[in-house]
């Protein structure tokens, strides 16, 4: 196993941005990272507004460990594993629900919704009534945090809490969805897997690369559908679609794609990190930067924020999408496979036909149905594929674009790097990956992954 931090070390180089290919396929590396990362970092796992009332429950996932969040009759919110302490089958088969209790149905033990042992067939006649029902309840997530209205989970109870890991960037992030209004999650969360590696899929939410390449088709008329300042009838047209000397394609809407424009990468503890446009250089104000003018927004975001637009990712799998106000999860499912999750959230206080809208917007772009995802999936699974190769993994991965020249500039609690289209929110990923796969402790891992002058 992969595990002294020389090896990952030599897998992972800032200074000549190259990724060793075997980070992408390796099992033993893939194991090692459900351990240093997942069984340790706070994970995503749902929204307050999936989780209304007590009993409410919503199953969710860390790592390999399948969780209940569920509301308490107090209303606070615990995160149980879903497996039983007799002999480990699930003990809800449900994705989301509300119930009074948890049963296995493999010998029919039950559960409260706190997780609490309440009967046990045959307790008098098998057990001679001498069970300890208080010894064997449901499993309980470490600790369990909520950061306005993002409920997050960590198996560490020594993991620092969860504003304080999430650090600037990371509330950021969650504050570029929150500042919109009274934000609920709508009903179904789409659900798939992709044959990929989960870091390919966490690298492409920073790349601003591919775009005019990957999608060309995607910003083809009408494919995307509507412009949100449109009637809810009238495609968009050729007109609407400009491509400017450098190859950037300028989408109503969806915001500037390309590589001539202003963008800003924002590096944070720990690995988070937030990179794409400006929002002044953003192409339709009314959709993206309109929010951005309320006095709430202003407040949350900051002078510095308000400008941010970029996607952001909470390490190590939370994708934040703020033109679609959506919330992905990249979940490991084995070193080749990862399954995606799409939240889509909406203020509650919208019209029904703007709510209509965005919905319709956020399942064209994104998720199974997404023209976007479509075309990234291809790419994901065919770069995870050719890291098997013999030879083929011989080759490193080349992130080299703005090496050396990204100035940290530290301003408003945040650290962000200006300029052009550039490569940095994956080299901040992948070193923060490192510093995690090398076991560290707390402490220590909160030094390694602070940014410091250039990237």
């Amino acid at each position: 196993m992969m595990s002294q931090s020389i090896e990952i070390d030599e897998m992972v180089s800032l200074e000549r941005g190259e990724i060793d290919r075997r980070i992408y396929s390796d099992p033993a590396i893939f194991e090692l990272e459900m351990e240093r990362i997942f069984a340790r970092s706070w994970l995503f796992l749902c929204h307050e507004s999936q989780i209304h009332e007590p009993g409410d429950f919503f199953q969710s996932v860390m790592g390999r460990d399948n969780v209940l969040v569920v509301r308490q009759k107090d209303q606070t919110v615990k995160a149980i594993l879903n497996t039983c302490a007799h002999r480990g089958n699930a003990v809800c088969r449900a994705e989301e629900g509300n119930t009074k209790s948890f049963l296995c149905t493999y010998h029919g033990w039950s559960y409260g919704i706190d997780g609490k042992l309440l009967g046990v067939p045959g307790f008098k006649t098998f057990y001679a009534g001498q069970l300890d029902k208080s010894k064997h309840g449901l499993a309980q997530v470490a600790q369990v945090a909520s950061y306005k209205g993002f409920i997050f989970g960590t198996h560490d109870i020594s993991a620092p809490p969860l504003e304080q890991f999430l650090g600037a960037t990371g509330r950021l992030g969650l504050d570029m969805i929150a500042a919109r209004g009274d934000m609920a999650v709508v009903p179904g969360i789409q659900k798939f897997i992709i044959d990929c590696n989960w870091k390919i899929a966490v690298d492409n939410l920073f790349d601003w690369y591919h775009p005019q390449i990957t999608h060309v088709s995607a910003f083809s008329p009408g494919v995307l559908g509507l412009d949100p300042g449109r009637t809810t009838t009238e495609k968009i047209d050729m007109s609407d679609v400009n491509m400017d000397s450098g190859g950037a394609l300028d989408m109503p809407g969806i915001g500037i794609i390309g590589t001539k424009f202003d963008q800003v990468v924002v590096l944070g503890e720990y690995g988070h990190a937030i990179g794409g446009p400006t929002a002044s250089s953003l192409g339709n104000p009314d959709f993206d930067k309109g929010w951005r003018a309320t006095p709430q927004a202003r407040a949350a975001l900051g002078p510095v924020g308000v400008e941010v637009a970029g996607h952001p990712n909470i390490f190590p799998t939370t994708w934040v999408t703020s033109v679609t106000g959506q919330v992905s999860l990249r979940i490991p499912r084995s070193p080749a496979q990862t399954e995606i999750w799409w939240f889509t959230l909406v203020d509650s206080n919208l019209p029904r036909e703007t709510r209509d809208f965005i919905v319709s917007s956020a399942c064209r772009v994104f998720g199974p149905a997404g023209v976007l995802e479509q075309d990234d999936g291809e790419n994901w699974s065919q770069a995870t594929a050719q890291t098997r190769g013999v030879a083929s993994r011989r080759m490193k991965h080349q992130l080299t674009m703005g090496l050396g020249r990204g100035k940290i500039i530290k301003e408003g609690g945040l650290a962000r790097v200006e300029g052009l289209t550039n490569e940095h929110g994956q080299l901040w990923t992948y070193h923060s990956w490192a510093q995690w796969m090398k076991g560290l402790g707390w402490e220590e891992l909160l030094k390694a992954t602070t940014p410091g002058e250039y990237i």
